[in-house]
């Protein structure tokens, strides 16, 4: 079976009927020496709040098709008795409704849980600091794995764009990441660039903002994120999929 949710591109977890994925070692990530990691920002600067945005799909030939919303949440949350951070990101209106919750540390944003739903399909996973342990359950059965985890490694859509808006973002800023995908025969991490390319205004409902034109690559994967430079947010997010242009924008 394989199930498709976006998430900073295509996200894709294929599984065996009732197979085991045992413990495996996932290669080291080619040196960065010319492109440093981007430095983990301070987590108490992470703010509470809900946005939602409008996700829409415009084909080749200009004509465009609501896919339905999406709704970020951030809140404060404790686990396991320390402070922590709780991403929510679900999206309603799609033939596929997803979601998924992501706890952090609060101090540095290090991720301690996982847990998606993409369909009737469901997704666990928990973290030490450089493994990660996951189960999937589908109709099919259940299957676990574990692996190790890159420093830094970006999870869910949601955590990533909130980590960008805290980058000390800037005209030619540039910096490695990793991005955790799952699909294949075991999830693994994939590098990847964060790179601010322009300045550009866009219109945000009723009102313009002035951002930062953000692009994060992961080998063929490309998508830009406008980052309000007044107020630090994603406001919008481009990328190129199959059928056309997959947008999702800052409702007001």
């Amino acid at each position: 079976m394989t199930i498709r949710r976006v998430l900073l591109g295509l996200f894709v977890v294929t599984t065996t009927a009732g197979g085991q994925i045992p413990a495996v070692a996932v290669p080291a990530l080619p040196a960065r020496d010319s492109v440093p990691a981007f430095e983990r920002p301070n987590g108490a600067l992470l703010r509470p709040g809900t946005l939602t945005y409008a996700i829409t799909l415009t084909r080749p030939d200009g004509l465009s098709t609501p896919l339905g919303t999406r709704t970020v949440t951030v809140s404060e949350t404790t686990l396991g008795g320390s402070a922590g951070w709780l991403i929510d990101d679900t999206r309603r209106g799609t033939a596929v409704e997803t979601s998924d919750s992501v706890y952090l540390v609060r101090a540095d944003l290090t991720p301690e849980r996982w847990t998606a739903t993409i369909g009737r399909a469901q997704l666990g996973a928990s973290f030490t600091r450089d493994t990660m342990f996951g189960v999937m359950d589908t109709y099919r059965g259940r299957s676990s794995f574990a692996l190790s985890l890159p420093p830094g490694a970006l999870l869910s859509a949601g955590m990533t764009e909130r980590i960008i808006e805290l980058l000390p973002l800037r005209l030619g800023y540039h910096a490695g990441a990793a991005l955790l995908l799952l699909g294949g025969e075991y999830p693994h991490a994939t590098p990847a660039e964060i790179l601010v390319d322009r300045e550009e205004r866009v219109s945000v409902g009723a009102r313009s903002a002035d951002c930062w034109v953000v692009t994060l690559r992961a080998g063929a994967r490309e998508q830009r994120l406008w980052v309000s430079r007044d107020g630090a947010r994603v406001v919008r997010t481009e990328q190129t999929v199959a059928g056309g242009t997959l947008t999702s924008a800052l409702l007001p």
